[in-house]
This record gives C-alpha cells, structure tokens and sequence, in this order.
C-alpha cells in the first residue's frame, strides 16, 4: 500500500501553488497511448515533477508504457532511457495490461492517452486488471453516453478518475475567478479565444478528431463552466467552418470538413458566454475576457505553446475621459499549467482527496459538445 503520510515540504517554487503538501513517497506512473499527449506531454512533465520535487515529488517513475503499436512503446522505452536516464530493463511495455506482469496497482496511477472515443474501453481494461487511481486526456470521452458508462466503471470498481483540464490551474483563470469573489457576482460576458496554426498535422492526419469541436474547444467549455460556476447552461449558438489550405495560389485549395473555425455561444445563468477556435490561423492566441454590469472587466493573456509559461492579466474600472476602459492593475504571473494540474492530481491522489476535475463536472463539459455539434450539425 503507498504511503499516506506527508512531508511538510511545499510545492516547488517555480510552480507558485501554496498550501498544498507534497507525499512522502510519490505514486508510479503507467502511460497508456504513447502519441502526442503521452509521449509529448505527460511523460516529460512527470519527469519535470519528479525532478523539481526531489524525494518530496508526489511521482516516483514511470514502470509501464501500453501502445496499441509495438514500436511506440519501444520508442517510448528509448525516450525515457536516453532523455531521462532510466534502465530500460525496469520498465514494464506491450501493447496491452497483460504486458505489465510486476507493476504494482496500488502504487500506481494509469494516464490514459488514447483518442477519446477509446477512452470507456481503456478505462476498463485498467480497473479490470486492478488499477484503481486513473488519469484521462481530455476531452474525458467522445459523447455523454460514454462518460456514463465510465461513471458506472467508477462506480463498480472504486476507482478515482481525474480528467486533464490544466486551464483549471492557470493562475490567471485563478485571477479571474478572485475577481469574481471580489465583485460577488458572476460575469454577465465571458469570451475566451484561441487560435493556431493546426494545420500541418490536420493535412498529415496525425490525429483523426471529429471536428474543431474537439480541440481547443473543450478547454474553453471547461474554463467557461469553472468561471461560472453555473447551475444550469445552455448551448445558444453554434458552427464550425472548414479548414482551407494551398501553398500557393497557382495550387488547388485542400480541403478538411468541419477543422478551420469552430464557434459556441452558451447562457450559464445568466452570462453569455462566446467562444471560438480558429485552427487555421497565422499566430497562436489564448485570450480571456470577463465583463462584469459594474463596469469591471478583467482580461488574460494565457500561455500559447508548451515553452511557455507566463500569463498577463490586465484589470479595468471605470473608464477615462477619452471613454476608453481604465487599467487598474496589470500582472505578469508564471503560470506552468499541466505542471501543476498533474501535481495537484497525483497529491489528491495520495491524500485521498477529491479530485478537482472529476467525471462529474466533464460530463457537463461533453454534454455541451455533444449540443454544439448537433446545433452545428456534425452530428444528426
């Protein structure tokens, strides 16, 4: 059984969280589906983790990796031995559990890697072959009726589900939820844009998602939903746009369905919120504004690529003679968010604490990209 008790140690400093204890003795790791998010981001960020925290880190080692193809786990087996210096021979790898003879389910916590709609079948494969601490990629399923079976999953085998939503652990969404205490109402306008240039692996189709909808959009919807803390909600507006692309205008234009521009307006009690995708833009943008009927508006500039880790939070009120909004406060904050969504996730882990994205609340976040894609008419 892993060790429950905890080091007085805080949060490595550069992760800028407080009141949060580090373990004792860190929880293992089991990556299943070794493409972009696994092998690209969960497994560096662990080793980030593991690294930074010393013997105070809530993660031990990686000890299995699952790939559906046999050579993603043996590129996989070379990451981990040349980057960060682990003896190949200690790391259990296939391309199903079964493979994982030795690895101890109780020590350790399975990262579900796979594409969405795969996400229920993984989920029981692991709970069948004992796992009971279990982490998935978002969005946590591909519809709402998957989630469900996954909530049953959860139910039967006692396992705990924590679903990535690292925009959860932004310091400027925190910024922006303080403001909301601070006026003690939620916004009446909510917008939060994102926008890069998606297109090369779209055309390469190194990944097949549905539609825009499954991209970026699911941050948002999460982050809409976390902001404001709605009882209920309601898809109003939604569409998604083709991605078109030449190299030049003597080319034939190519063409993906439904990948260029994805937009969803929702009501959560009362605030409006707009969100929208461009996947085929020149420049990356991650912009949050919240207005509030006060004349309060708060704006964020989030982190746009995996190297960086800084946001800007700019807060204004009132307005100048000229009529534009006053600055009342401008922040520069380092702001490492999947870092610090998989500490917290591990530590909740360890201390038996609930997780704070958990089925419940990304159900909501699936059944609103279930509504939008029927409103957009992706799905019939």
């Amino acid at each position: 059984m892993t060790e429950l008790a905890t080091s007085a140690l805080q949060l490595p400093a550069d992760l800028h969280i407080s009141d949060v204890t580090v373990p004792a003795r860190g929880l293992d790791a089991v990556i299943v589906g070794l493409g972009r998010a696994g092998l690209g981001l969960h497994m560096p960020i662990l080793e980030k983790i593991r690294r930074g925290g010393a013997g105070a880190s809530p993660f031990g080692a990686v000890v299995g990796v699952i790939d559906s193809v046999e050579t993603g786990a043996r590129r996989a087996l070379h990451r981990l031995e040349y980057d960060y210096g682990y003896d190949p021979d200690r790391v259990r790898s296939g391309t199903s559990f079964a493979d994982l003879t030795g690895v101890d389910p109780e020590n350790t916590v399975v990262h579900i890697c796979t594409p969405a709609d795969d996400h229920a079948s993984a989920l029981r494969a692991a709970t069948d072959a004992g796992f009971r601490r279990i982490i998935v990629e978002k969005p946590c399923a591909s519809n709402t009726a998957d989630v469900d079976e996954m909530q049953r999953i959860a139910d039967r085998t006692g396992a705990s589900i924590a679903v990535i939503n690292p925009y959860l652990y932004s310091r400027s969404v925190a910024s922006c939820k303080d403001k909301i205490q601070q006026v003690g109402r939620r916004p009446h306008y909510l917008e939060f844009e994102m926008s890069k240039p998606r297109v090369a692996p779209t055309l390469a189709g190194r990944s097949k998602p549905e539609s825009v909808m499954d991209v970026e959009l699911p941050h948002q919807i999460a982050t809409a939903l976390y902001l404001a803390d709605a009882s209920e909600y309601r898809v109003l507006r939604a569409e998604v746009r083709h991605m078109h692309y030449r190299e030049a205008d003597t080319e034939p234009c190519q063409v993906v369905r439904n990948m260029g521009v994805g937009i969803i307006v929702l009501e959560l009690d009362g605030c409006i919120a707009v969100l929208v995708s461009y996947l085929d833009a020149l420049t990356r943008t991650r912009e949050l504004k919240l207005r509030f009927p006060n004349t309060e508006h708060i704006e964020a500039f989030l982190p746009v690529t995996g190297d960086d880790h800084t946001s800007v939070v700019i807060e204004y009120s009132g307005h100048n003679s000229d009529g534009s909004m006053e600055q009342t406060r401008v922040a520069k904050l380092p702001d490492d968010m999947l870092t610090r969504c998989l500490f917290d996730m591990y530590s909740r882990f360890i201390t038996d604490t609930p997780q704070l994205s958990d089925l419940a609340f990304n159900r909501k976040v699936v059944d609103v990209m279930d509504k939008a894609k029927t409103f957009a008419r992706i799905r019939r």
